[in-house]
């Protein structure tokens, strides 16, 4: 604990000043997704889904997935490239006494709490705005583990930046297209065929589609948690092998 608890400790620094500015952030797009396509779309059209779920109740957890996977990427991304690329401070970590577990364990553990966090403002937001929701307990188990591996995707991703346009890249060919096809905000049967399967190949499908078995109260089916766990698994290794590539 002691090797990756600074990176976690500067990390709850941060938010000591400017907690405020966080939750003002992390609430004002996940009302408007809320608002726009849950209460005006989805309400005012009765769109239903399978299982005669409404649009609002199907919403709820993609927004939750939507919120959790944004911010706990982005945050950890830019964290990471302001400190490898522009303030230099990330060669202060490589020089300590640390493994590189530790080092990639406290970025995963800082952008998951951002993550985390997040997820929490849209379960709220979700109590005063949807009528008769019910949040069920597995989600203690299971926003914590999606904000996790969330996260590493976002650690993996921080290490491969090189420069402010690689930032823009990511952004606009990999983080908009999975926020909006991985079954956050339609069905994945709604989508069409060639894309049903291609979107499996995005970490947020997976974490979607757990979130939306927790808030039905139906077991998370085994392969999902395979999914997940392969995902956390692989981007650790991609993490350690960038890590190895800077030390050369």
């Amino acid at each position: 604990m002691r090797d990756w608890f600074p990176i976690v400790w500067e990390e709850m620094l941060t938010w000591r000043h400017r907690f405020w500015f966080y939750l003002i952030t992390y609430t004002l797009s996940p009302l408007i997704f809320l608002l726009s396509f849950g209460l005006g779309v989805g309400y005012r059209f009765r769109l239903m889904l399978p299982g005669n779920v409404s649009y609002l109740e199907f919403l709820v957890p993609g927004i939750v997935a939507l919120a959790v996977f944004n911010n706990a990427v982005s945050s950890v991304i830019i964290r990471l490239f302001y400190s490898r690329l522009f303030f230099r401070t990330f060669e202060a970590y490589r020089l300590a006494p640390v493994s590189n577990f530790a080092l990639w364990w406290g970025f995963v553990l800082t952008g998951a709490l951002r993550g985390l966090f997040a997820g929490l403002i849209v379960l709220l937001l979700a109590l005063l705005l949807v009528p008769g929701i019910r949040l069920p307990w597995p989600l203690l188990f299971w926003l914590p583990l999606a904000a996790i591996v969330c996260s590493s995707f976002g650690v993996f991703l921080g290490f491969c930046l090189r420069s402010f346009d690689d930032q823009a890249l990511i952004n606009e060919f990999l983080l908009i297209p999975m926020s909006f096809f991985s079954g956050t905000l339609a069905a994945l049967d709604r989508l069409p065929p060639f894309l049903q399967k291609l979107i499996w190949l995005s970490p947020l499908t997976p974490v979607t589609q757990a979130l939306r078995h927790v808030f039905a109260c139906k077991p998370v089916p085994f392969s999902l948690m395979v999914l997940l766990a392969a995902w956390l698994v692989l981007f650790g290794l991609l993490s350690w092998w960038r890590l190895m590539r800077q030390e050369d």
